[in-house]
C-alpha cells in the first residue's frame, strides 16, 4: 500500500494523533482520585468568623505556641503564663496530600505545659499542625507547619 503524502494527509494524521492524545487524557483524568479539603465544607464556612476570631485572639498572645519536631516524636508545647490544668481541645495533625494520613487528638498536658505525639503514628511528608485550644472561656486557634523525616 503506496500512501500518498500530501497537505490533506498531513492533516488527517494531525486530526488523529489529536483525537488519541484528547482520548488519552480523559482516561488518564479519571484515573486521578480528587480528595476535598473539608467534607462539610458548607457549616464550617458560615462559622468562619468565630475561626478568624480565635486566630486573632492567638496573634495578641505574647507568645505562640512551640511545635518541633524531635525526631521520635512532635512536641507542643504551650505558653508557660497558661496553667496547664486550664489549657483543653484538640491538637490535629492535618495532611495536605492524604485525608487517610490526619490525625487529631485531645490535648493532654504534662506540668511544663508540653504535650508529645509519637512520629510512628504519622506517615512521612508535610503535616499542619492544628491546634484548637480554650483557656478559661477564651479561645484560641493556631497553625504550624512540621515535616516528617522523608529518609
Amino acid at each position: 500500500m503506496n500512501i500518498k503524502w500530501n497537505w490533506g494527509t498531513g492533516i488527517l494524521v494531525a486530526i488523529i494523533a489529536f483525537m488519541v492524545f484528547i482520548i488519552g487524557l480523559v482516561y488518564f483524568t479519571t484515573l486521578q482520585k480528587y480528595d476535598l479539603v473539608e467534607k462539610d465544607y458548607y457549616p464550617k464556612a458560615i462559622e468562619y468568623q468565630q475561626h478568624i476570631d480565635k486566630e486573632q485572639n492567638s496573634k495578641n498572645l505574647q507568645a505562640k505556641v512551640k511545635v518541633e519536631n524531635k525526631g521520635d516524636f512532635i512536641e507542643v508545647c504551650f505558653q508557660p503564663f497558661f496553667k496547664y490544668s486550664d489549657i483543653s481541645g484538640q491538637i490535629a495533625f492535618y495532611r495536605p496530600s492524604d485525608q487517610k494520613g490526619d490525625v487529631v487528638g485531645n490535648i493532654s498536658l504534662d506540668t511544663a505545659n508540653c504535650q508529645r505525639f509519637p512520629v510512628n503514628v504519622l506517615q512521612k511528608g508535610k503535616y499542619i499542625v492544628k491546634i484548637d485550644y480554650e483557656v478559661n472561656g477564651k479561645k484560641y486557634f493556631q497553625e504550624e507547619t512540621v515535616y516528617i523525616k522523608m529518609f
